[in-house]
């Protein structure tokens, strides 16, 4: 009975650390109608066939391209975007529905897909012009892709790869390329994306062995993203390093690890790249043969145990927020004692006035409000041979004797002061207004004055 129990427990235990073990991370990267070299009836656990990529190839036969597949399995989506395109496909019940509306054109070729709070996004690309660090999100109501605007974002940059974190986004190297200006440099480390913050920041690659930014820069290179790690692969031609160069980012921690072992670029030509968990498999194309091959399994779990601890990606506060915390504090110690002087000064200024003045503001106030009775007084007594009519805005502003004033602002102001004034003072007298404003029948921007008394 207890090697029963016993048994029963270790199954339990067994059954739950292979669901731990479950890979969350599904991605695969296909170039049309290469896919055909291999023998793979379908990808990604069968969620991707070759039914489905048919499909694609026939859609697409004119503009050959690449089909970026994600799949999440907590949800059984499967999506696909189209590279050098905004087409966005969700693969239904074996079948492939476009879920993107419209018909544009170029702008993404090599953006990033990820999905981020069930959301999909797209980040960077290339057009025909320059590249650039867009971010857009996917508008599954709308059918359509909408730009998010996002602080410091570096102009016309595009990274050599990138991969996601909890935070956001880390960009690698790259280069900004416009050549309106013109402009082509290298970016010698990269710059990380906050999703929350929806802020750019620069990132600093941290290794005392070697210059990365230089070797990734000077030969072909490759980042691959898998769930735990973004995994770069360059072609180093330095024989104290290895001629391939293997580097593991670890995507939480920051920390790098560098691989001593054998490797191999062969996929850096493969026709496709599937991602499953921490596992890379491609088609490594045999020696002068585009047809005949075999596939790879890289297991990068079994390589991280392999590697040594080299260096860390830091991410660094954006040059333009320390500027402006800079201003700011020189802002606040400058800008009191000026407040203080400056109002000190006005204090001093108002109290002269008060001395100098010797009329008091009250007689002048009343004075003027006077002046203003009289001349609403007059006007009232010349509108009174107008009752029962309607005057047009230029025969009221000649009775009111604002017709020379050759600013339109000012004649409009003074004319409504004046209605205003008169119908008050009529309003007094005889308790309903003067004046009402009619609209005109035939053009409704325009208006008549009704005389009623």
């Amino acid at each position: 009975m207890k090697r029963t129990s016993f048994f029963l427990v270790w199954i339990l235990l067994f059954s739950l650390n292979s669901q731990a073990a479950e890979p969350e991370f599904y991605k695969l990267k296909i170039t049309s109608n290469a896919w055909t070299f291999t023998n793979r009836d379908s990808f990604l656990e069968g969620k991707v066939t070759k039914k489905i990529l048919a499909q694609l190839d026939s859609i697409y036969k004119k503009t050959p391209s690449t089909y970026d597949f994600f799949y999440k399995k907590s949800t059984e989506e499967v999506k696909v975007f189209i590279h050098c395109s905004f087409d966005f496909y969700a693969i239904i019940d074996g079948q492939l529905i476009k879920e993107y509306q419209f018909a544009n054109r170029g702008y993404t070729c090599g953006s990033q897909l990820f999905e981020r709070n069930n959301t999909f996004h797209i980040l960077g690309g290339g057009g025909l012009w320059n590249t650039h660090s867009d971010l857009m999100k996917f508008d599954s109501l709308e059918g359509s892709w909408e730009f998010i605007q996002a602080k410091n974002q570096p102009l016309d940059y595009f990274p050599t790869g990138a991969y996601q974190t909890k935070k956001g986004i880390v960009n690698l190297f790259g280069e900004y390329t416009n050549p309106r200006i013109p402009r082509l440099e290298k970016e010698s480390n990269g710059y990380f994306l906050d999703l929350e913050k929806k802020s750019w920041q620069p990132i600093k690659i941290d290794i005392k062995e070697f210059n990365l930014a230089e070797i990734v820069h000077t030969n072909e290179s490759r980042l691959y993203e898998s769930q735990d790690y973004g995994f770069s692969v360059t072609n180093s031609k330095l024989p104290s390093l290895g001629w391939i160069l293997w580097i593991l980012f670890e995507k939480e921690t920051g920390n790098l690890f560098f691989y001593e072992g054998n490797t191999n670029n062969e996929m850096l030509e493969s026709p496709f790249i599937e991602i499953i968990g921490n596992k890379i498999r491609y088609f490594d194309y045999n020696e002068g043969s585009a047809i005949d091959g075999k596939e790879v399994l890289i297991d990068l779990d079994l390589i991280r145990s392999k590697t040594r601890a080299i260096g860390q990606l830091q991410v660094l506060e954006s040059p333009k927020e320390n500027e402006g915390q800079n201003i700011s504090s020189i802002l606040v110690w400058l800008g009191l004692p000026l407040l203080l002087f400056f109002t000190g000064w006005i204090g001093i200024q108002i109290q002269k006035r008060k001395t100098v003045n010797t009329q008091p503001p009250l007689e002048v106030n009343v004075e003027g409000e006077q002046e203003v009775e009289e001349e609403s007084e007059d006007l009232l007594g010349k509108l009174l041979a107008y009752d029962g009519e309607k005057l047009s805005t230029e025969v009221f502003d000649t009775l009111l004797g604002i017709h020379q004033i050759t600013n339109f602002d000012s004649k409009r102001i003074k004319r409504s002061r004046l209605f205003k004034e008169i119908n008050g003072i009529y309003l007094e007298k005889k308790g309903f207004p003067l004046i009402t404003r009619i609209k005109n029948p035939e053009d409704k921007r325009f208006v008549f004055y009704k005389i009623t008394f």
